[in-house]
């Protein structure tokens, strides 16, 4: 714990901007102390019950600033485990501004980010994984984001880590038992393998969901390629169901890449128009060209888009074959218009679907097909690893598992299995935060808003 810890800090916790609420945060030993010196009202706020909202007036050297209601939660039973004051103003920026300066003049200091959850989690009143589930709720881009965070902040990842880490102590316990008294104790070799075996799995599947966790967080990214005219940026409006990209008979209208976000059943996903990719010497259709490669390096998915009503061009085929590699969906648009049989053939493997982006044909597969493609295989129960600092911490323990069950099957010394059981141990409470190094909590908690 840092010395800045100790201190009483004060943020203003509502959204910037002008709002009818404005709530000014105090937490800290001396918050109700402070936070009395500009609150009047018809009783002192330390005579106040726990969580009831007071009607009073903030006053800033000894003039009235707003009409307020103030509310007072008493460590422990806080959010932060300190003792806490609320007022809430109205949501003028300055009024607020001023509101938080007068509490500054009065003893407390600036909150930095994320200082309010920093100090819940150090006071005991939630595991990391918790803290760091409340950004995520507060940043959520979609529906599977919020109920992946929701189903974080009520204990459900780290229920899972705690599980398996008392379990895997228990095999500790049985190897080092062995160790201090080799002649007297027969190590259970049975009972130290179930552990291993069951966190081996636990950790195989809550790393795989990492797929999908990423998703949730952070939404995916669709990109559309093809030739100029092959109807990309019909196809993008559809699916906005707004006019978004120009559409017109001149081949080539899009000359630079076009994002916008839409919603698949509750995944967000920012499709991305490019530019008709085809040789150019034109320099503007040449950085388009190239910016449109650097969204397809990223794309979760590629939407290949060609015109099915005619012929394939040799061009079509090139394009595909560049994207070797890629999760690829081949859309043969303008079905409205029949479908050439050259097409049958022309791309192999993959199963090309058939779409009219002028009447809509298709389009209500294509959104299934596209989620479908995304999220792949969905996890079930809600357990899914969203964050890549928890998984890069189980791909460690995921092969430190391993080495101690193969240590295991090769009936290695104990000390040798125990070794890798504790690195295994090590990396499970690292993400839950019983081991967790003062730089690595200033990266989390930075990534949170000022006021949270």
């Amino acid at each position: 714990m840092r010395p800045s810890d100790t201190d009483t800090i004060v943020a203003v916790a509502t959204a910037p901007g002008e709002g009818a609420i404005g709530i000014v945060r105090l937490s800290g030993k001396d918050a109700i102390r402070i936070a009395s010196l500009c609150f009047t009202s018809g009783r002192a706020l330390d005579t106040i019950s726990d969580r009831i909202l007071t009607y009073g007036q903030f006053i800033v050297q000894g003039q009235g600033l707003d009409e307020v209601l103030a509310s007072v939660m008493r460590g422990p039973r806080s959010f932060t485990g300190e003792d806490s004051v609320e007022f809430n103003c109205h949501g003028g920026p300055l009024l607020l501004r001023r509101a938080v300066e007068a509490l500054v003049r009065c003893g407390a200091r600036l909150a930095e980010r994320g200082e309010f959850t920093r100090r819940a989690f150090l006071n005991g009143r939630m595991d990391l994984t918790r803290a760091e589930a409340i950004a995520d709720m507060i940043s959520a881009p979609s529906d599977l984001g919020l109920h992946s965070a929701y189903f974080q902040l009520r204990g459900g990842l780290f229920q899972r880590f705690t599980t398996m880490a008392e379990n895997l102590r228990h095999a500790l316990m049985l190897l080092e038992a062995g160790l201090d008294f080799s002649e007297d104790v027969v190590i259970d070799w049975p009972a130290v393998q179930g552990p291993l075996d069951s966190a081996r799995d636990e950790i195989g599947r809550l790393l795989a969901s990492y797929h999908c966790g990423k998703v949730f967080r952070d939404g995916a990214s669709v990109v559309l390629v093809g030739r100029p005219n092959v109807g990309k940026s019909s196809l993008m409006n559809r699916l906005l169901e707004e006019d978004r990209s120009i559409v017109t008979e001149v081949p080539g209208t899009t000359r630079d890449t076009i994002e916008e976000a839409v919603d698949l059943d509750g995944l967000r996903v920012m499709l991305v128009d490019t530019a008709g990719l085809r040789e150019s010497t034109d320099p503007v259709e040449q950085e388009g060209t190239r910016r449109s490669g650097l969204w397809i390096e990223r794309a979760n998915v590629v939407l290949f888009v060609a015109d099915g009503s005619l012929p394939p061009l040799p061009e079509d085929l090139t394009l595909v074959d560049g994207l070797d590699g890629r999760l690829v969906l081949p859309l043969l648009n303008k079905a409205d218009l029949g479908t050439h049989p050259e097409w049958n053939t022309a791309l192999g493997d993959l199963s090309p679907l058939f779409i009219s982006a002028r009447t809509g044909q298709g389009v209500d597969e294509l959104r299934l097909r596209l989620r479908g493609l995304i999220l792949g295989k969905m996890p079930t129960g809600g357990e899914v690893v969203t964050r890549e600092r928890h998984a890069d911490a189980l791909a460690s323990a995921s092969t430190a598992v391993d080495r101690a069950i193969h240590a295991l099957d090769a009936r290695l010394p104990g000390e040798v299995i125990a070794l890798e059981v504790r690195e295994v141990l090590e990396a499970l409470t690292g993400i839950i935060g019983e081991t967790t190094s003062d730089d690595v909590l200033d990266r989390i908690f930075k990534t949170f808003c000022i006021g949270k």
